[in-house]
């Protein structure tokens, strides 16, 4: 991180200090993977992304489990549209450090996003993966309750699952709703969950609640699904 804003901040000069430095460090310390990573992070801040991912991957050598170096390469994976090795990465990282929010919700977003491509033995269908991505997105939302991002990935999902468990999808809008700034979205999806339970009287009382004028599109359709069902 630290190397991160140095790159952001610092001129032509202080960039060629920088990488004789790193340079150096290298040589000094072959064996820190938190040194060989600080380096891959300038190198890629700097626009040199090749070289980046080359010092990643000499990380990982050095320590194969190290979360932050996997979250790297699983990023820069799906950079250049290698989704599978991607998910490996950020499962792997999920086992390096179980207890990293952002490591869970990069491996959900990836299973999700790429479901029709992940196909394996433990899950032949996308359906599967969905159900994956829904946990994973889950344990995000555990691990950091007040990430509003976490928290409306986790909530979307429900809506790809076959057979929803709506319950649990009310639950995770009303969190949604609880934590976020932006209410209204929550209270529409809270009234079009009501709606998938039968609790008209709960969904007129969510779309009661939105104020914003750009819902109100949205709030009158429900309005009258819910009046016409």
């Amino acid at each position: 991180m630290a190397a991160t804003l140095i790159a952001r901040q610092a001129g032509p000069e202080e960039m060629k200090k920088m990488e004789h430095i790193f340079a150096d460090l290298d040589a000094k310390y072959p064996r820190d993977a938190a040194i060989w990573n600080g380096h891959a992070e300038f190198l890629w801040e700097t626009g040199d992304h090749n070289r980046a991912v080359k010092t990643w991957q000499e990380a990982e050598k050095i320590d194969p489990n190290n979360g932050v170096v996997l979250d790297h390469l699983g990023g820069n994976a799906v950079a250049v549209g290698e989704v599978k090795q991607a998910a490996e990465y950020y499962a792997r990282a999920i086992h390096s450090a179980p207890d990293k929010a952002d490591y869970h919700f990069s491996y959900a977003n990836v299973v999700f996003l790429f479901r029709h491509d992940l196909h394996d033995a433990a899950h032949p269908d996308s359906d599967s993966r969905i159900a994956e991505a829904l946990q994973h997105f889950a344990e995000a939302v555990r691990l950091q309750p007040l990430n509003a991002e976490y928290a409306r990935a986790f909530a979307e999902t429900f809506y790809s699952l076959p057979q929803p468990d709506w319950q649990a999808a009310l639950k995770a809008w009303q969190h949604l709703c609880e934590i976020s700034t932006q209410k209204d979205f929550a209270l529409v999806n809270i009234a079009r969950v009501h709606m998938k339970l039968g609790n008209k009287p709960e969904a007129r009382a969510a779309l009661a609640q939105v104020q914003d004028p750009k819902f109100a599109r949205m709030k009158g359709r429900l309005s009258e699904r819910i009046e016409a069902e």
